[in-house]
């Protein structure tokens, strides 16, 4: 593969200088044009980018004095503070989104769901190679030094992966992580604008000299003798301290060259003229590695941006710059105010030196007895200078000053005192401030949008299409839509909402305002959400036509149940009404025989009892009659 060492091995390490001594005229050629680059850099911008560098860190200098009698050492904070509000706002409108970029597929592909899956692959890798926090730390760079850089590179990676049954297995994957590059460590051509333009761009970098030594074994690098960088430690702090620090056998500087070089100074070069390629060398000129190009698009692994747009340079302009006058105004204003209360606050004496004894010492504290001769109030007067009220009005000036720095570089002063700026005392006031940054930072996320994130993802995803072409096809076209791209949708998205409302629910131009909606859409379940609307605009198939009119037929079997239902519901009701109406009348026809049976029963009773009466009657008449046949008996026998 390309990516691995085109030189081969050799047997003897110790002669690999002279086995490629055709290498000299190509270090030669590249060094001088990196020498030069450099040189231009550093005399434009050198001096300027260490001391937004101490500016940013807090770090003080005797550089930085404004006079010779100034003492304190003090460095305050708003422009370090305006620089980290820029770029923590940046982040978080690029990574705020889970999807943070969206890849379209090409107009005249009818799959485009495909990109989606790729999208997300992209994403998995990106976060496995940390290339989010590489992308902050280049646009931390370009907040302080104007422009932003990053370098993409490409390799193998083993990586371990757990089994179900607890064992580990070695598996191998192209990895393509990015890598921040300070701006002090970047060469480019003089003449150019843009890294597409220039004749080559360089990365000046000290690596540790066990990681070259590795690529050695690896065959990446070509075997030979290194020369450890034995130089002064880079100053990256801006302070202008440096160290001569033997680093012997831990690190050598490396010059990373992509660009135009003489096809006659390279080794296997198919073209002639100049052709493009990527050399690795030591700073004494020794060719680690030497190829013609290896890339499918041909292009340089570097992008960039500019904070700030400066037409006709390639470096821009940083918050660090456009707040470094009135930084450096507020420093002097705070250190004057430090070093008039040192005069004011620690007391001085003023004496009468022919009075006083030999070595007299005049350090004040408490307690102390100073020896005269004479009258003390004659020879020792207290010393004053200035007026400490006049102070009071310094530290009011200081707000002024920090809210210039804020005009300048249009981060949000939250911090400024509400006694200064009132506004930071409302929720409206803080508010304006915001959407004055967002307005004012939409120029910067439109330089990185279109010098830097597209780009970046764009090279990327040809690394993997041309290293990994399983996972990422080789013929697929497509566009990156970034930070600004994506805004730019959910513009578009709210626009198309607002239509929905003016379209009827069932008319055809629904289903499509619809599924534009969800085209736009950088949700990370972008590509269930349009199967899902793709299968409600597509209509049924013939087996969903099949099941729905089975379950009509189910549905009208259903209501003519329903209805018998009712039907045998209402027979059922009209039974038991007359039920009810029988039981009713049985219950009444009972009752008057029962009625009629007492009334019988009392008439029997009373016949029963007339009966008796009678029959009493007659028995009392019967006695009468034999009572008097017995008594006439008698009277006839006598």
């Amino acid at each position: 593969m390309a990516i691995q060492n085109q030189f081969g091995d050799t047997n003897n390490p110790n002669d690999a200088r002279q086995e490629y001594e055709g290498f000299s005229g190509l270090a030669e050629f590249i060094l001088l044009k990196v020498d030069h680059a450099r040189d231009v850099r550093d005399t434009k911008y050198g001096t300027r980018w260490d001391e937004y560098t101490r500016l940013w860190r807090g770090f003080f200098t005797e550089k930085d004095k404004n006079t010779d009698s100034e003492r304190s050492r003090l460095i305050a904070p708003a422009l370090s503070q305006a620089i980290e509000m820029t770029v923590s706002e940046i982040e978080e409108a690029i990574f705020s989104r889970k999807a943070w970029f969206d890849i379209t597929d090409d107009i005249r592909d009818e799959s485009k769901e495909d990109a989606v899956i790729y999208r997300n692959q992209l994403l998995e890798d990106f976060n496995l190679d940390g290339v989010q926090r590489s992308i902050s730390d280049a646009i931390l760079m370009g907040a302080i030094y104007g422009t932003g850089i990053a370098k993409i590179n490409v390799a193998k990676k083993t990586e371990l992966q757990a089994g179900p049954t607890g064992d580990t297995t070695e598996v191998e994957r192209i990895s393509v992580p990015v890598e921040a590059v300070r701006p002090d460590q970047f060469v480019i051509d003089p003449a150019a604008t843009n890294i597409d333009e220039a004749m080559f761009v360089a990365h000046e970098v000290i690596k540790p000299m066990h990681t070259i030594r590795e690529k050695q074994r690896q065959k990446i690098y070509r075997k030979g003798e290194l020369s450890p960088y034995t130089g002064t430690r880079p100053d990256t702090d801006g302070t202008g301290i440096t160290a001569n620090v033997d680093l012997r056998d831990s690190s050598v500087k490396l010059v990373e060259y992509a660009g135009k070089v003489p096809a006659v100074l390279l080794p296997d070069a198919k073209g002639s003229g100049m052709v493009e390629a990527l050399v690795t060398l030591t700073e004494d000129g020794f060719v680690l590695r030497a190829v013609e190009n290896p890339y499918r698009m041909k292009d340089r692994p570097y992008v960039a941006y500019q904070h700030d747009s400066v037409p006709g340079e390639f470096w821009g302009r940083g918050v660090a710059e456009k707040g470094y006058n009135p930084q450096k105004a507020l420093d002097a204003e705070l250190r004057a105010r430090i070093d008039a209360l040192a005069l004011m606050s620690a007391p001085m004496m003023g004496a009468d030196v022919s009075r006083l004894p030999r070595n007299a010492d005049f350090r004040v504290r408490p307690g102390k007895t100073v020896f005269t001769r004479g009258r003390p109030s004659e020879i020792l007067e207290p010393l004053q200078f200035g007026n400490p009220s006049i102070l009071a009005n310094t530290f009011q000036h200081t707000g002024d000053l920090e809210r210039m720095i804020q005009m300048g570089t249009g981060a949000m002063d939250s911090a400024t005192p509400v006694g200064v700026n009132a506004r930071n005392s409302t929720a409206s006031g803080i508010s304006q401030l915001q959407a004055g940054f967002i307005k004012r930072s939409k120029r910067t996320m439109q330089n990185i949008e279109r010098q830097f994130l597209g780009p970046l993802v764009r090279k990327s995803l040809w690394r993997y299409m041309q290293y990994d072409p399983e996972r990422y096809p080789v013929d697929m076209k497509f566009r990156i839509d970034s930070a600004m791209g994506i805004m730019a949708k959910e513009v578009e998205n709210t626009n198309l909402t607002n239509m929905l409302g003016y379209i009827p629910p069932n008319s055809p131009a629904h289903m499509l305002v619809v599924r534009a909606i969800f085209e736009n859409s950088s949700s990370a379940n972008k590509e269930e959400l349009m199967n899902a609307i793709r299968q409600l605009s597509q209509g049924p198939s013939p087996e969903q036509q099949q099941m729905q009119q089975q379950m009509q037929e189910l549905q009208q079997r259903m209501l003519m149940l329903e209805m018998q239902a009712k039907e045998l519901e209402n027979a059922k009701a009209q039974a038991e009404i007359a039920k009810l109406q029988a039981e009713t009348q049985y219950t009444l026809t009972k009752d008057d025989l029962e009625d009629d049976k007492v009334q019988i029963n009392a008439s029997n009773a009373a016949v029963a009892a007339q009966k008796v009466r009678v029959q009493s009657q007659v028995a009392d008449t019967q006695r009468q009659e034999a009572l008097a046949r017995a008594i006439g008996q008698r009277q006839g026998s006598s």
